[in-house]
């Protein structure tokens, strides 16, 4: 009866329970992104070569991650950055739902009498640490803890409904799939998690209140609601970030419609790879046995669908385009970001990779800059003055928004690798903003003097002058190309700075031999050409500044 139940006692406990195993699913998410992070954006970029590497590397980091829905967020900014095509996420994608399963399957074991332990060694590391590492493991291990308490809790809050008739009638009316799909598509949408909509339906059938055929349903209606995430965080990039989003849903849906009409032969192949409890009767057997088969069959839901999916990839990718055409390309202007996105700042060393990424964009755009400051300071019209401001103040603008974007990463936990990359990426930014400046402010203020008295530098151009300035803007370029790719050979600093001031030496002394210093006009000549090389030199040291101790 309604009246023998402790309402609300029992919301309580089930709303502890369920916060208590958010909370421990983000400290166990947290540290084993700590533990793993820095190697996540070296699996992405070399785990893409085929569908099957892909579909390995989508399970492995959404099973540290917990989350398929962080998993496909970060794959929206990647393509969203032009890093990965949409076809090299589609195996990732499926291979996401594989690896989400893996928490469903920790938290069907039943460990109850480990719970206090987990909890208490987990905090003393966590909170009294020395090393680093030992933090992050009792972080893990701490959260752990507490995703199994709220097991328990939830367990103990639904523990009166096994003799309520009414909700046992409820729970029978769950195997119409249709209304199972839906609830559990909502509530998962809702919490924003497949693993909580999990862990209600391991917690009750471990009371033996959900058989197979109900629970079913739900974690179906659990793998279409995770995707509500991926797609909000879709919406405004490119269509090929929002085909991600789109890709996720399709193949959950798909995965839905394969089994929405063999739920009872789901059941049955859930029961035949599960242990049974033929020893126990009734609930009792039920609650022994539920569990893992809930986690089987959410793992086995999983892997067919990919199995019976992974040879679809190419028209998976084609209806998600199909279905998100492509949106007249807007000219966008060159202060624009292109890598930074906030859905990967769930992941730092994925948001270290996007901000160094655009951290190159930003020395291309610098680069660009550079290479006509020479010409436009010797030969320039004020026309073309102005053009370099303007693009100077484009730099500027990107570099405020590269450097906003590092301090928010920088709030998240690091680990002393990322905490030193954090450093070098916002010396880079200053240094290459600089470089800028150089170009904006001294080259353009020589080239304005030149017009404004009339002189001609135009004729102290010689091969020292012009090996010179090449030899700076190539040092430049090649910094820059290493931003962008670390692994790539690095430049040989002091090798190029003896070279950078032998070549400066010499553009010097043919600047001093063509004139002959006899008059006001080849006097100011002259300190303009000195003042455009050693202004020269300047971005070429700044280059070899960031060379010297790039970010990773």
């Amino acid at each position: 009866m309604a009246g023998d139940l402790n309402v609300i006692h029992m919301v309580g406990l089930l709303a502890a329970g369920l916060a208590l195993f958010l909370l421990g699913l983000r400290l166990l998410t947290d540290g084993l992104k700590a533990i793993a992070g820095a190697s996540l954006p070296a699996v992405l970029s070399r785990m893409t070569s085929n569908r099957f590497k892909g579909l390995f590397a989508g399970a492995v980091i959404t099973a540290l991650f917990n989350s398929s829905t962080i998993t496909t967020v970060v794959l929206v900014g990647f393509v969203s950055a032009g890093l990965m095509t949409l076809r090299q996420c589609v195996p990732m994608i499926m291979g996401a739902n594989i690896g989400s399963t893996f928490t469903a399957q920790i938290i069907a074991f039943n460990v109850s009498a480990l719970t206090p332990f987990m909890i208490a060694l987990g905090y003393l590391g966590y909170a009294f640490g020395r090393r680093e590492i030992l933090r992050e493991l009792g972080g893990a291990l701490l959260g752990l803890g507490l995703l199994f308490l709220g097991i328990q809790f939830m367990g103990e809050a639904t523990h009166p409904l096994r003799s309520h008739q009414p909700f046992i009638d409820a729970m029978q009316s769950m195997e119409n799939p249709l209304l199972g799909i839906l609830i559990g598509a909502v509530f998962t949408a809702v919490v924003q998690s497949s693993a909580a909509t999990l862990g209600i339906i391991i917690a009750l059938a471990s009371e033996g209140l959900m058989p197979l055929e109900s629970a079913i349903p739900l974690i179906l209606g659990a793998n279409v609601g995770t995707v509500g995430t991926a797609l909000l965080a879709s919406i405004g990039k490119s269509a090929d970030a929002a085909r991600v989003g789109v890709v996720h849903l399709l193949f959950n849906v798909i995965g839905v419609l394969l089994f929405v009409f063999l739920i009872p032969q789901l059941a049955d192949l859930g029961r035949l790879v599960s242990p049974s409890a033929p020893e126990l009767e009734g609930k009792a057997r039920l609650a022994a046995e539920a569990p893992r088969q809930v986690a089987n069959i959410h793992t086995l839901f999983s892997v067919i669908s990919t199995l019976v999916l992974i040879w679809f990839t190419g028209p998976l990718a084609r209806l998600a385009e199909l279905m998100v055409p492509t949106r007249r390309a807007k000219v966008a202007a060159a202060g624009n970001p292109r890598y930074l996105d906030e859905g990967v700042l769930a992941a730092p060393s994925l948001g270290l990779q996007s901000a160094r990424l655009e951290t190159a964009h930003l020395g291309e755009l610098v680069v660009q800059v550079a290479r006509r400051g020479p010409l436009v300071a010797i030969q320039g019209k004020p026309p073309e003055f102005e053009s370099l401001r303007n693009d100077a103040r484009e730099i500027a603008r990107l570099a405020s928004a590269i450097l906003q974007y590092i301090g928010k990463l920088s709030q998240a936990e690091h680990t002393e690798g990322d905490s030193q990359n954090v450093i070098r990426l916002i010396e880079t930014v200053n240094d290459l903003q600089s470089i800028s400046d150089i170009v904006s402010m001294n080259l353009v203020a020589t080239g304005e003097q030149r017009v404004a008295e009339r002189v001609d530098l135009a004729s102290l151009r010689d091969e020292s002058t012009v090996r010179f300035a090449t030899f700076v803007i190539t040092t430049l370029q090649n910094t820059v190309a290493a931003l962008a790719d670390p692994n790539g050979a690095p430049v040989p600093v002091g090798q190029v700075k003896a070279e950078m001031d032998t070549l400066a030496i010499a553009a010097r002394k043919s600047v001093l031999e063509r004139l002959k210093l006899a008059d006001v006009q080849d006097v100011l000549r002259f300190r303009l050409a000195n003042d455009l090389i050693e202004q020269l030199r300047q971005i070429g040291r700044l280059s070899l500044r960031i060379a010297e101790n790039p970010p990773s």
